[in-house]
């Protein structure tokens, strides 16, 4: 299937759509009309973390402990889990938001002619943070990687 996906028969996930042509869609509901973001909702319409700071994100990642993602060594990145810090559960929902509401939508992997996603990337101080696709209610995992890393 990778391989099908590599010569761009097939798309593995992700948004591909190509605002250019008028005749396509993508699986995530995006038209010709309008790229959709992972949660669902126009890009232009996320909205903003509600009084979030720079600031106030740079003390939550230095509050919190980040996982060297093990399974993926071709793709170095680190992660914080929600429930390491219960007490810091708002913070984690506001910073996830902030990530939401202030990133770039960035495809990944970005040299690939299909890429297998389209996530909002928040870039702080050497690192692009990101969260998956769904609800913040529902995220459990804040990603990161280095800028200078050639694997995004």
């Amino acid at each position: 299937m990778f391989e099908a996906a590599e010569r761009g028969e097939i798309v593995l996930g992700g948004c591909t759509i190509d605002t250019g042509n008028p005749t396509h869609s993508c699986p995530c509901g995006a038209t010709t009309h309008g790229h959709v973001d992972p949660i669902g909702e126009p890009a232009s319409q996320s909205e903003p973390a509600e009084a979030f700071s720079l600031g106030e994100a740079r003390t939550y990642i230095a509050e919190v402990r980040w996982q060297f993602a093990k399974t993926m060594p071709q793709w170095p990145h680190e992660y914080t889990v929600r429930v390491w810090r219960p007490d810091l559960n708002d913070t984690f929902e506001t910073f996830a938001s902030f990530i939401r509401a202030e990133g770039v939508v960035k495809p990944w992997p970005a040299d690939s002619p299909t890429p297998r996603y389209h996530h909002r990337y928040l870039a702080i101080d050497g690192w692009d943070y990101w969260i998956m696709d769904g609800t913040i209610e529902d995220t459990g995992v804040i990603n990161r990687a280095r800028l200078d890393d050639t694997w995004q």
